[in-house]
């Protein structure tokens, strides 16, 4: 069974700004896997522009990706932001995997 887990954290000395740590396992060894972010909401769930990327997945099945991201771009609704990670591989024709749901004020 694949996992995908978020995790979103505040860089020390950099207001406003957060390390996004995204993570996974049970997937197809050596296959490029995509990630993006999605705010959790009612009805549709908001595209995150960025950040987002991609790569490798490991030969164990194991990936692990990390970018820099502003608050402005984390702060999808009013109030508190539910963001999560949707995880795809780009040519196996739409399997998307999403991981655990991350809240914060951002």
């Amino acid at each position: 069974m694949s996992t995908v887990k978020l995790s979103i954290t505040p860089i020390e000395g950099y207001p406003g700004n957060y390390k996004i740590n995204v993570s996974g396992s049970g997937f197809q060894p050596n296959k490029e896997v995509l990630w993006r972010l999605r705010g959790e909401d009612t009805f549709v769930d908001d595209n995150i522009i960025a950040p987002r990327g991609g790569g490798p997945v490991g030969s164990d099945g194991t990936f692990a990706f990390e970018a820099d991201a502003i608050g402005g771009n984390l702060n999808e609704d009013w109030g508190e932001d539910e963001i999560y990670a949707d995880v795809y591989y780009p040519d196996l024709g739409g399997s998307h995997y999403k991981s655990n749901t991350v809240h914060g004020k951002y």
